[in-house]
């Protein structure tokens, strides 16, 4: 069942690029471990005429994953260029930028960044997305909590994310 999920992921992530590519919207096929979508809730994610992408997102779930998630939001080491909470439902993501969604308190904290490196992750819970905006051979990957990569990016979006087995994302300028 897991190999499955994860194939089926990878073949919406494969739609999902090849649709950015030509400059389409490209709306997700996933589904959530716990339920389906129905297609008001599908994440939806659009490339802007200025080359940003915009991400509409379903109403988060009320129950965080954890209480811990009630007492401290989510967070980076070292921080990330912009990270901010909207009770919104929809975000833009500019060009050269990989930004994630993370649901939090009845809403999302989206953080954006550019800079190459690794980013360990704090009260990451539940399902968000995930974009990476950048330009060049540039590409994003998400990794367990042995560092082995789970999912890498290149230009590319996964709009339905489980965070809870993602300890960490790493941004270099090579692809994947």
């Amino acid at each position: 069942m897991q190999t499955l999920r994860h194939t089926a992921r990878a073949a919406v992530v494969a739609l999902a690029a090849a649709a950015l590519a030509v400059g389409m919207a490209a709306p997700s096929q996933a589904v959530t471990q716990s339920q389906e979508l129905s297609p008001q809730d599908e994440p939806q994610v659009t490339r802007l005429a200025n080359g940003a992408l915009q991400a509409t997102l379903p109403e988060p779930a009320n129950a965080p994953a954890s209480a811990a998630s009630l007492e401290a939001p989510p967070g980076t080491s070292p921080g990330t260029d912009v990270r901010y909470w909207t009770s919104s439902h929809s975000y833009v993501c500019d060009p050269g930028q990989v930004c994630f969604a993370v649901p939090y308190n009845g809403g999302y904290y989206i953080f954006k960044e550019a800079s190459a490196g690794t980013y360990g992750l704090s009260n990451w819970f539940g399902s968000g997305s995930w974009l990476d905006n950048q330009t060049g051979g540039w590409s994003s990957s998400i990794h367990n909590a042995n560092g082995s990569q789970r999912q890498c990016l290149q230009r590319a979006f996964d709009p339905v994310v489980d965070w809870e087995p993602v300890w960490s994302f790493r941004i270099r300028t090579s692809g994947c």
